[in-house]
């Protein structure tokens, strides 16, 4: 048998900018343990708040905004105790979650997983999704542009289906997937009825099988990870999913509102020229422009599928590999906190209006002078074939926490058991880029939507013959850009992710309070107010949705000093991690 470590891993359900506490929970469980934890896991709502322009994009009520005790962490005033990585929830800063669309560091040592990724640490391949499920913005690409007006804050947060395509490409297992919305029935493989006591008013949405992103259980049902994180909900909860029991059954054209959305047919280049040319004859003759019978019209296209016969042919990648250049788990311990639980609310039915248009470059081929000039014409002609991330007879361990206050059940540790020969490939815990995640954005980068326009899979996406059929690119487009990223990328090895963060916003002065609002809370929160408990803060304590509840004043309205910040910063990250994949960066290339 081959040796094991093990990994002590801390789950925190929803931050809402209280990371001095989380740190200090953490701290006080590793003093009376004597057990160090590796690494920290934050199921979203983040806050990464940096300045008061932050604040006004994240997707809240204002009489809830408070700056928080974040950016002293970006500012280097306070230093992560320990390696912490997140994916974004439904209330962040959106502006500054765009910025750092790939993923990267918001501060050191704490790392965004973007709108998904797949990052290795210690020998765990460990996923991540961003945002929750609405199903009006579900099918629309990334039209928002700075200054983020309007429902354009709110629908930053709310996941979008190439986000889900790009994960169901996922070719080898899983250990970890960390999600802020809960995947749709997994209360159903759990203690319903204990949820319902804690939750009385989820019971007509389970009723009606609403419960959850539709799209995170397709996520579970294709990926099965050894575990599954989320958040949101505010409250305990575990599950259980056995190997060969089904979570979404309904597969990609299932999720709303691909249930009600037809495909347009493509465009025939051929047909269509021959039509012009006709129109062009009948105009030069003088019988006038007539109307094209040929016109294309909006029907559902039927799905290609695979024969019974093809098999996944697993890409596994290499772990014997030099050291880098640069660059069975069991639930130990939980912590309680408390506070009163406010639902969110949002209006599914307000009409979004559209954002002003900007110059948005075009996705131009990619320009790397390292890609072979060709695959060979019988390996992509060759029928599809698909590997399959799931391992047989392995279940799914669902995890969801809460958020962090006084006795209520926000964080646990769980203990990992790795391979102990990937020590000596990789001696130090560090987070490495995923070979096979890199290869996937070469994959797909074409095909990011940049309108509000639905997106669709690519043409030569075909659907999987399965209790939940999916659009998978073959694996020989996969395996081309595999060898890609193998060839340009891991030559020598691993790769870490280098710790390049680099502050570019503007942020309060030192000492200010984790209170303050800068004005935007205008509400009076007196003494005679039950709002003075904020989302669940305690009494007198000041303690808002994402404040300090150290004692401070909640209504700590000082304004912002000095000019305003702007909207978007291009971060240096994003263009360093797009060079070193020869893709191009088609996000905003200015400070607005």
């Amino acid at each position: 048998m081959p040796p094991k470590r093990t990994l002590r891993i801390a789950i925190e359900g929803c931050c809402h900018g209280m990371l001095d506490d989380i740190y200090s929970q953490l701290a006080i469980r590793q003093q009376q343990t004597g057990q160090k934890i590796d690494l920290l896991i934050i199921c979203g709502d983040f806050q990464a708040i940096r300045n008061i322009t932050d604040l006004k994009c994240m997707s809240c009520p204002d009489k809830y905004k408070q700056v928080g005790g974040f950016y002293r962490y970006y500012t280097g005033e306070r230093q992560a105790p320990i390696l912490t990585i997140f994916v974004g929830g439904n209330h962040e800063a959106g502006n500054y979650m765009r910025e750092l669309y790939y993923g990267g560091w918001v501060a050191p040592k704490i790392f965004y997983m973007g709108g998904s990724s797949v990052v290795r640490f210690g020998g765990l391949r460990i996923g991540g999704i961003s945002g929750i499920f609405k199903d009006f913005d579900f099918a629309k690409g990334y039209y928002e542009q700075p200054p983020f007006r309007g429902s354009s804050r709110s629908s930053m947060h709310h996941v979008r289906s190439f986000e889900v395509f790009k994960m169901l490409q996922t070719r080898t297992p899983l250990d970890i997937v960390i999600s802020h919305d809960w995947p749709r029935r997994i209360e159903r493989f759990g203690d319903t009825a204990k949820l319902l006591s804690k939750k009385p008013f989820f019971k007509d949405e389970i009723s009606k099988s609403e419960l959850g992103s539709p799209a995170n259980a397709l996520l579970m049902e294709r990926l099965r990870p050894q575990w599954w994180f989320s958040a949101h909900l505010h409250v305990r909860f575990t599950a259980n999913v056995g190997s060969l029991e089904t979570v979404y059954d309904k597969g990609w054209n299932g999720v709303p509102p691909y249930n009600t959305i037809e495909k347009p047919e493509p465009i025939d280049a051929a047909k269509m020229l021959n039509t012009n040319t006709s129109m062009s004859n009948k105009v030069t003759s003088g019988t006038g422009a007539g109307t094209n019978k040929d016109e294309i019209a909006i029907d559902s296209a039927s799905d290609s599928e695979l024969s019974d016969s093809q098999s996944a042919n697993k890409t596994r990648l290499p772990l014997n590999l030099p050291p880098p250049k640069h660059s069975n788990i069991a639930v130990t311990e939980e912590l309680d906190l408390e506070s009163e639980h406010e639902e969110e609310k949002h209006d599914a039915g307000v009409q979004r209006q559209s954002e002003p248009e900007e110059n948005i470059p075009s996705f131009a081929e990619n320009p790397s002078a390292d890609e072979p000039a060709k695959e060979t014409a019988n390996a992509l002609a060759e029928e599809p074939t698909f590997s399959d991330p799931r391992v047989p007879g392995r279940s799914t361990r669902f995890l969801a926490l809460d958020k962090c206050l006084p006795r209520r059940q926000f964080m646990e540790v769980v203990e990992v058991e790795v391979d102990g020969d990937y020590d000596s490939i990789v001696p130090h815990l560090q987070l490495e880029y995923d070979p096979e995640w890199l290869a996937i954005l070469r994959l797909c980068q074409q095909y990011m939507p940049l309108d509000q326009a639905p997106f669709f899979p690519p043409e030569n996406a075909v659907f999987t013959q399965d209790t939940s059929p999916i659009p998978l690119l073959p694996d020989a487009h996969f395996n081309q850009e595999l060898e890609w990223v193998n060839r340009n990328v891991f030559a020598d090895g691993p790769v870490f992710i280098p710790p390049n963060f680099v502050p570019m916003a503007p942020t309060p002065p030192p000492g200010t309070p984790d209170s303050a609002h800068f004005g935007l809370a205008s509400r009076d929160y007196g003494p005679s107010n039950r709002g003075n408990r904020g989302r669940g803060g305690r009494a007198g304590g000041g303690r808002g949705r994402g404040g300090h509840g150290r004692g401070e004043s909640r209504n700590d309205s000082r304004p912002w000093d000095g000019p305003l910040p702007y909207f978007y910063y291009p971060n240096p990250q994003t263009d360093d991690f797009c060079r070193m994949l020869g893709l191009q960066n088609i996000l905003p290339k200015r400070r607005t």
